[in-house]
């Protein structure tokens, strides 16, 4: 793990101080809470767009694919892809 020194506004560090004293944890453990949040609905967004594909967005969260939908179904993300994807797929796939 490495440290990085950043500058946060007042309203964020407001909000360590809230996820702290909520979830009883320390000012770094709390910071760390709110990049993965952060982070996992930013990747989230990318698939949702269909700039990622599952593998990918797997891959940059560090999760197993089946992991990685619990996670997306959770933020309300069903999937990426169109009817039609699916079908010319099949196409494909059939020869």
């Amino acid at each position: 793990m490495k440290t990085k020194t950043i500058r946060l506004p007042d309203d964020l560090l407001k909000g360590i101080e809230v996820v702290e004293k909520e979830e009883k944890i320390e000012e770094a453990a709390a910071i760390r809470k709110m990049l993965r949040i952060g982070f996992e609905t930013y990747v989230s967004e990318l698939y949702r767009d269909g700039k990622l594909s599952l593998r990918e967005a797997a891959g940059l969260l560090q999760r197993s694919l089946p992991e990685t939908i619990d996670l997306f179904l959770q933020k309300g993300i069903k999937g990426n892809l169109e009817a039609d994807d699916v079908v010319n797929s099949l196409k494909r796939f059939a020869g």
